[in-house]
Protein backbone atom coordinates (compact mmCIF):
# COMPACT_ATOMS: atom_id res chain seq x y z
CA UNK A 1 0.00 0.00 0.00
CA UNK A 2 2.90 2.54 0.71
CA UNK A 3 4.18 4.31 -2.03
CA UNK A 4 0.99 4.11 -3.92
CA UNK A 5 -1.31 7.05 -3.36
CA UNK A 6 -5.08 7.52 -3.78
CA UNK A 7 -6.75 11.18 -4.50
CA UNK A 8 -8.20 12.20 -1.18
CA UNK A 9 -9.83 15.41 -0.63
CA UNK A 10 -11.37 16.46 2.56
CA UNK A 11 -14.20 19.43 3.02
CA UNK A 12 -12.60 21.13 -0.29
CA UNK A 13 -13.91 21.97 -3.66
CA UNK A 14 -12.55 19.27 -6.51
CA UNK A 15 -12.67 19.53 -10.23
CA UNK A 16 -16.37 19.48 -10.87
CA UNK A 17 -16.59 18.99 -14.54
CA UNK A 18 -17.80 16.38 -16.76
CA UNK A 19 -14.78 14.27 -17.51
CA UNK A 20 -16.47 10.85 -17.80
CA UNK A 21 -16.41 8.54 -21.08
CA UNK A 22 -18.99 6.27 -20.05
CA UNK A 23 -22.48 6.96 -20.68
CA UNK A 24 -25.23 7.69 -17.54
CA UNK A 25 -26.58 4.33 -16.77
CA UNK A 26 -30.27 3.85 -16.69
CA UNK A 27 -32.17 3.01 -13.75
CA UNK A 28 -32.29 -0.82 -14.32
CA UNK A 29 -28.28 -0.77 -14.42
CA UNK A 30 -27.88 0.45 -10.77
CA UNK A 31 -28.03 -1.82 -8.10
CA UNK A 32 -28.16 -0.20 -4.25
CA UNK A 33 -27.41 -2.10 -1.09
CA UNK A 34 -28.08 -0.12 1.97
CA UNK A 35 -26.98 -0.53 5.54
CA UNK A 36 -28.38 1.42 8.11
CA UNK A 37 -28.20 0.17 12.26
CA UNK A 38 -30.22 1.99 15.02
CA UNK A 39 -28.13 -0.50 17.78
CA UNK A 40 -31.31 -0.86 19.86
CA UNK A 41 -30.67 -2.36 23.16
CA UNK A 42 -27.36 -0.87 23.43
CA UNK A 43 -25.19 1.08 25.57
CA UNK A 44 -24.40 3.10 22.12
CA UNK A 45 -27.86 3.81 20.55
CA UNK A 46 -28.26 5.37 17.61
CA UNK A 47 -31.21 6.60 14.58
CA UNK A 48 -29.56 5.75 11.50
CA UNK A 49 -32.36 4.23 9.84
CA UNK A 50 -33.67 7.46 9.25
CA UNK A 51 -31.11 7.94 6.97
CA UNK A 52 -32.01 4.40 5.05
CA UNK A 53 -35.32 5.80 4.96
CA UNK A 54 -33.92 8.83 3.22
CA UNK A 55 -32.18 7.04 1.16
CA UNK A 56 -34.60 4.89 -0.49
CA UNK A 57 -36.58 7.88 -0.93
CA UNK A 58 -33.90 9.24 -2.95
CA UNK A 59 -33.73 6.00 -5.17
CA UNK A 60 -37.65 5.63 -5.42
CA UNK A 61 -37.13 8.95 -7.20
CA UNK A 62 -34.40 7.58 -9.22
CA UNK A 63 -36.66 4.83 -10.44
CA UNK A 64 -33.90 2.34 -9.22
CA UNK A 65 -35.66 -1.22 -9.65
CA UNK A 66 -33.05 -3.20 -7.94
CA UNK A 67 -32.47 -1.91 -4.38
CA UNK A 68 -31.74 -4.25 -0.91
CA UNK A 69 -32.10 -2.76 2.50
CA UNK A 70 -31.08 -4.33 5.28
CA UNK A 71 -32.04 -2.48 8.86
CA UNK A 72 -30.65 -3.79 12.31
CA UNK A 73 -30.12 -7.03 13.42
CA UNK A 74 -30.17 -8.08 9.62
CA UNK A 75 -27.10 -6.58 9.40
CA UNK A 76 -24.43 -8.91 10.34
CA UNK A 77 -21.19 -9.14 8.51
CA UNK A 78 -22.04 -12.94 7.30
CA UNK A 79 -25.64 -11.60 6.12
CA UNK A 80 -24.01 -7.97 4.33
CA UNK A 81 -21.74 -9.80 2.46
CA UNK A 82 -23.52 -12.81 1.76
CA UNK A 83 -25.83 -10.24 0.28
CA UNK A 84 -23.20 -8.43 -1.86
CA UNK A 85 -22.48 -11.65 -3.57
CA UNK A 86 -25.83 -11.70 -4.39
CA UNK A 87 -25.95 -8.53 -6.09
CA UNK A 88 -22.78 -9.01 -7.95
CA UNK A 89 -24.49 -11.70 -9.84
CA UNK A 90 -26.71 -8.73 -10.98
CA UNK A 91 -24.23 -6.76 -12.22
CA UNK A 92 -22.96 -6.61 -15.65
CA UNK A 93 -20.59 -3.66 -17.19
CA UNK A 94 -21.75 -0.91 -17.46
CA UNK A 95 -24.06 -0.97 -14.21
CA UNK A 96 -23.55 0.86 -10.73
CA UNK A 97 -23.14 -1.30 -7.30
CA UNK A 98 -23.93 1.44 -4.57
CA UNK A 99 -23.14 0.86 -0.76
CA UNK A 100 -24.71 2.88 1.35
CA UNK A 101 -23.75 2.61 5.00
CA UNK A 102 -24.91 4.77 8.07
CA UNK A 103 -24.25 3.42 11.79
CA UNK A 104 -21.14 3.22 13.66
CA UNK A 105 -17.56 3.28 12.59
CA UNK A 106 -14.25 2.55 14.42
CA UNK A 107 -11.05 2.18 14.40
CA UNK A 108 -8.85 -1.52 15.46
CA UNK A 109 -5.58 -2.58 15.55
CA UNK A 110 -4.04 -3.15 12.16
CA UNK A 111 -3.72 -6.54 11.34
CA UNK A 112 -1.54 -6.85 8.36
CA UNK A 113 0.70 -3.85 8.29
CA UNK A 114 -0.65 -1.87 5.24
CA UNK A 115 -1.76 1.02 7.47
CA UNK A 116 0.63 4.08 7.77
CA UNK A 117 -1.11 5.15 11.00
CA UNK A 118 -0.97 1.47 12.22
CA UNK A 119 -5.50 1.40 12.15
CA UNK A 120 -7.80 -0.52 10.54
CA UNK A 121 -11.38 1.36 10.20
CA UNK A 122 -14.52 -0.67 10.50
CA UNK A 123 -18.17 -0.65 10.10
CA UNK A 124 -20.05 -1.92 13.21
CA UNK A 125 -22.22 -4.63 12.00
CA UNK A 126 -23.57 -6.66 14.82
CA UNK A 127 -24.35 -10.43 16.21
CA UNK A 128 -27.27 -12.49 15.37
CA UNK A 129 -29.07 -10.72 18.56
CA UNK A 130 -28.01 -7.36 17.60
CA UNK A 131 -25.02 -7.40 20.02
CA UNK A 132 -22.36 -4.65 19.25
CA UNK A 133 -18.83 -6.01 19.71
CA UNK A 134 -15.77 -6.03 17.40
CA UNK A 135 -15.62 -9.48 16.92
CA UNK A 136 -18.74 -8.28 14.16
CA UNK A 137 -17.52 -5.72 12.89
CA UNK A 138 -15.63 -5.92 9.44
CA UNK A 139 -12.46 -3.74 8.69
CA UNK A 140 -11.77 -1.79 6.04
CA UNK A 141 -9.12 -4.95 4.65
CA UNK A 142 -12.10 -6.96 4.53
CA UNK A 143 -14.69 -4.93 3.06
CA UNK A 144 -12.09 -4.09 0.23
CA UNK A 145 -11.55 -7.25 -0.56
CA UNK A 146 -15.39 -8.55 -0.25
CA UNK A 147 -16.13 -5.84 -2.78
CA UNK A 148 -13.13 -6.29 -5.74
CA UNK A 149 -13.65 -10.35 -5.16
CA UNK A 150 -17.58 -10.23 -5.89
CA UNK A 151 -18.12 -7.49 -8.13
CA UNK A 152 -17.49 -7.73 -11.74
CA UNK A 153 -14.22 -5.60 -12.34
CA UNK A 154 -15.91 -3.23 -14.96
CA UNK A 155 -19.20 -2.49 -12.67
CA UNK A 156 -18.92 1.18 -11.56
CA UNK A 157 -17.88 1.31 -8.01
CA UNK A 158 -19.74 3.82 -5.46
CA UNK A 159 -19.26 3.67 -1.41
CA UNK A 160 -21.12 6.32 1.09
CA UNK A 161 -20.71 5.60 4.41
CA UNK A 162 -22.30 8.27 6.67
CA UNK A 163 -20.57 7.43 10.41
CA UNK A 164 -17.11 7.93 12.16
CA UNK A 165 -13.53 6.69 11.52
CA UNK A 166 -14.77 6.20 7.67
CA UNK A 167 -12.58 8.29 5.76
CA UNK A 168 -10.57 5.12 4.00
CA UNK A 169 -13.52 2.56 4.84
CA UNK A 170 -12.66 1.75 1.12
CA UNK A 171 -9.00 1.23 1.26
CA UNK A 172 -8.68 2.32 -2.33
CA UNK A 173 -4.98 2.68 -1.69
CA UNK A 174 -4.66 -1.29 -2.33
CA UNK A 175 -3.62 -2.95 -5.22
CA UNK A 176 -6.65 -4.68 -5.54
CA UNK A 177 -8.29 -1.55 -6.50
CA UNK A 178 -6.08 -0.73 -9.67
CA UNK A 179 -7.98 -0.11 -12.86
CA UNK A 180 -11.30 -0.11 -11.40
CA UNK A 181 -14.01 3.08 -11.56
CA UNK A 182 -14.41 3.71 -8.01
CA UNK A 183 -15.20 6.54 -5.56
CA UNK A 184 -15.90 7.29 -2.19
CA UNK A 185 -17.43 9.85 -0.02
CA UNK A 186 -17.79 9.47 3.51
CA UNK A 187 -19.24 12.02 6.77
CA UNK A 188 -16.10 12.49 8.22
CA UNK A 189 -12.43 11.63 8.21
CA UNK A 190 -10.60 8.82 9.63
CA UNK A 191 -9.79 10.13 13.26
CA UNK A 192 -12.82 11.52 13.82
CA UNK A 193 -15.85 10.39 15.78
CA UNK A 194 -19.59 10.81 16.17
CA UNK A 195 -19.31 13.33 18.96
CA UNK A 196 -17.92 16.03 16.68
CA UNK A 197 -20.76 16.30 14.16
CA UNK A 198 -23.81 15.32 15.86
CA UNK A 199 -24.24 11.40 15.67
CA UNK A 200 -24.14 10.87 12.20
CA UNK A 201 -26.97 11.84 9.06
CA UNK A 202 -25.17 15.47 8.61
CA UNK A 203 -23.77 14.18 5.48
CA UNK A 204 -26.39 12.01 4.04
CA UNK A 205 -29.26 15.54 4.19
CA UNK A 206 -26.69 17.59 3.07
CA UNK A 207 -25.65 15.18 -0.08
CA UNK A 208 -29.58 14.74 -1.05
CA UNK A 209 -30.11 18.53 -0.87
CA UNK A 210 -26.87 18.94 -3.21
CA UNK A 211 -28.95 16.41 -5.54
CA UNK A 212 -31.80 18.25 -5.60
CA UNK A 213 -30.45 21.68 -6.27
CA UNK A 214 -28.13 20.58 -8.80
CA UNK A 215 -31.15 18.86 -10.22
CA UNK A 216 -33.69 21.84 -9.89
CA UNK A 217 -31.08 24.00 -11.85
CA UNK A 218 -32.16 21.82 -14.93
CA UNK A 219 -28.88 19.75 -14.56
CA UNK A 220 -29.26 15.99 -15.61
CA UNK A 221 -26.21 14.85 -15.96
CA UNK A 222 -23.24 15.49 -13.55
CA UNK A 223 -20.00 13.85 -11.99
CA UNK A 224 -19.46 12.67 -8.68
CA UNK A 225 -17.01 15.39 -8.07
CA UNK A 226 -19.63 18.11 -8.95
CA UNK A 227 -21.86 15.99 -6.23
CA UNK A 228 -19.42 16.13 -3.64
CA UNK A 229 -18.63 20.22 -4.13
CA UNK A 230 -22.20 20.75 -3.71
CA UNK A 231 -22.73 18.57 -0.51
CA UNK A 232 -19.65 20.39 0.96
CA UNK A 233 -20.94 23.37 0.34
CA UNK A 234 -24.43 22.45 1.87
CA UNK A 235 -23.16 21.52 5.03
CA UNK A 236 -20.51 24.69 5.31
CA UNK A 237 -23.77 26.80 4.74
CA UNK A 238 -26.15 24.46 6.21
CA UNK A 239 -24.87 23.09 9.21
CA UNK A 240 -21.38 24.78 9.88
CA UNK A 241 -20.73 21.15 11.56
CA UNK A 242 -17.26 20.40 12.47
CA UNK A 243 -17.08 16.97 9.84
CA UNK A 244 -14.84 16.87 7.00
CA UNK A 245 -16.96 15.10 3.97
CA UNK A 246 -13.76 13.30 2.38
CA UNK A 247 -13.94 12.21 -1.28
CA UNK A 248 -11.78 9.12 -2.24
CA UNK A 249 -10.65 7.79 -5.59
CA UNK A 250 -7.71 4.94 -6.24
CA UNK A 251 -4.82 6.05 -8.56
CA UNK A 252 -5.19 6.68 -12.02
CA UNK A 253 -8.89 7.66 -11.28
CA UNK A 254 -10.50 10.73 -10.59
CA UNK A 255 -13.92 11.42 -9.28
CA UNK A 256 -15.14 14.07 -12.13
CA UNK A 257 -14.58 10.96 -14.57
CA UNK A 258 -17.63 9.18 -12.84
CA UNK A 259 -21.10 10.32 -13.88
CA UNK A 260 -23.46 10.19 -10.82
CA UNK A 261 -25.83 7.94 -11.33
CA UNK A 262 -28.84 8.87 -8.84
CA UNK A 263 -31.27 11.64 -10.51
CA UNK A 264 -34.24 11.92 -9.93
CA UNK A 265 -37.13 11.67 -12.76
CA UNK A 266 -39.03 14.28 -11.68
CA UNK A 267 -39.41 16.58 -9.32
CA UNK A 268 -37.73 15.79 -6.14
CA UNK A 269 -37.69 17.19 -2.57
CA UNK A 270 -35.03 16.49 -0.26
CA UNK A 271 -35.67 16.29 3.75
CA UNK A 272 -34.75 19.36 4.08
CA UNK A 273 -36.59 21.19 1.63
CA UNK A 274 -39.82 19.49 3.29
CA UNK A 275 -39.06 20.47 6.13
CA UNK A 276 -38.56 24.57 5.33
CA UNK A 277 -42.22 23.86 3.51
CA UNK A 278 -43.58 22.24 6.75
CA UNK A 279 -42.13 24.67 9.12
CA UNK A 280 -43.16 27.82 7.08
CA UNK A 281 -47.34 26.51 7.17
CA UNK A 282 -46.63 25.61 11.13
CA UNK A 283 -47.85 27.76 13.66
CA UNK A 284 -45.31 30.15 14.60
CA UNK A 285 -44.14 29.36 11.23
CA UNK A 286 -45.33 32.47 9.26
CA UNK A 287 -47.29 30.93 6.78
CA UNK A 288 -44.01 31.97 3.68
CA UNK A 289 -42.03 29.10 2.26
CA UNK A 290 -38.36 28.89 1.58
CA UNK A 291 -37.47 29.80 5.07
CA UNK A 292 -39.05 33.14 5.08
CA UNK A 293 -42.46 34.55 7.25
CA UNK A 294 -44.40 36.93 5.65
CA UNK A 295 -42.80 41.10 5.06
CA UNK A 296 -39.16 38.92 4.92
CA UNK A 297 -39.20 37.70 8.62
CA UNK A 298 -36.80 34.95 9.08
CA UNK A 299 -38.33 31.20 10.27
CA UNK A 300 -36.14 29.83 13.32
CA UNK A 301 -36.44 26.11 11.58
CA UNK A 302 -34.31 25.02 14.79
CA UNK A 303 -36.69 26.07 17.05
CA UNK A 304 -40.21 24.90 15.40
CA UNK A 305 -38.66 21.58 15.11
CA UNK A 306 -37.51 21.28 18.85
CA UNK A 307 -40.67 22.04 19.79
CA UNK A 308 -42.17 19.46 17.30
CA UNK A 309 -40.25 16.46 17.08
CA UNK A 310 -43.21 14.31 15.52
CA UNK A 311 -42.74 17.29 12.94
CA UNK A 312 -38.78 16.47 12.86
CA UNK A 313 -39.46 12.58 12.63
CA UNK A 314 -41.53 12.48 9.98
CA UNK A 315 -39.09 13.96 7.78
CA UNK A 316 -36.19 12.39 8.48
CA UNK A 317 -34.45 14.55 10.75
CA UNK A 318 -32.92 13.32 13.82
CA UNK A 319 -32.54 15.30 17.34
CA UNK A 320 -29.60 15.65 17.37
CA UNK A 321 -29.06 17.25 13.87
CA UNK A 322 -31.69 19.98 14.94
CA UNK A 323 -29.32 22.30 17.12
CA UNK A 324 -27.04 22.48 13.36
CA UNK A 325 -30.09 23.39 10.89
CA UNK A 326 -29.37 27.62 11.53
CA UNK A 327 -28.53 28.07 8.49
CA UNK A 328 -31.20 25.99 6.35
CA UNK A 329 -34.08 28.91 5.99
CA UNK A 330 -32.06 31.01 3.82
CA UNK A 331 -29.95 28.45 2.28
CA UNK A 332 -33.11 27.44 0.41
CA UNK A 333 -33.34 30.09 -1.74
CA UNK A 334 -30.39 29.21 -3.77
CA UNK A 335 -31.43 27.07 -6.72
CA UNK A 336 -31.26 27.43 -10.37
CA UNK A 337 -28.59 28.54 -12.67
CA UNK A 338 -27.51 30.66 -9.89
CA UNK A 339 -26.72 27.77 -8.03
CA UNK A 340 -24.55 26.01 -11.07
CA UNK A 341 -22.50 29.56 -11.29
CA UNK A 342 -21.83 29.47 -7.47
CA UNK A 343 -20.64 25.55 -8.00
CA UNK A 344 -18.75 26.66 -10.58
CA UNK A 345 -17.09 29.27 -8.64
CA UNK A 346 -16.50 27.45 -5.83
CA UNK A 347 -14.22 24.90 -7.64
CA UNK A 348 -12.42 27.64 -9.79
CA UNK A 349 -11.50 29.07 -6.42
CA UNK A 350 -7.46 28.34 -6.03
CA UNK A 351 -7.25 28.55 -2.47
CA UNK A 352 -10.80 26.07 -2.14
CA UNK A 353 -8.99 23.24 -3.94
CA UNK A 354 -6.46 21.22 -1.81
CA UNK A 355 -5.81 17.56 -3.32
CA UNK A 356 -4.51 15.32 -0.61
CA UNK A 357 -2.03 13.30 -1.33
CA UNK A 358 -1.99 11.19 1.69
CA UNK A 359 -4.93 11.28 4.28
CA UNK A 360 -3.65 13.70 7.42
CA UNK A 361 -4.67 11.55 10.64
CA UNK A 362 -4.38 12.95 14.25
CA UNK A 363 -4.57 10.76 17.06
Amino acid sequence: MFGRSSFKARNVAVDGSNAFDREVPDPSQVHLLICALDYKGTSCPLTCTLDGNNMQALARACGVQDMEVMYDNQCTKENVAERIRQMAQRCSDDDYFIFYYSGHGTSMEDEDGDEEDGKDEALCFVGPQGQLSGDYFMSDDDFAELLTEEIPESTRIIIMTDCCHSGTIGDLDKECWEGREVVSMSGCTDSQTSGDIGKGGIFTHSLLLAIEKITKSGTDEFSVGLLYNATVHEDDKVFKSAQDIQLESPPGFMPNQMAWPLVPRGEYRSPLSQVTEAAASSPGGGGGGGGDGPMGGKIDLAQILAQNPQLAAQLGIKPEMIPFMQGLGGQMLEHGPEYMELLQQFGAGGQCVRLLQQCSIQQ
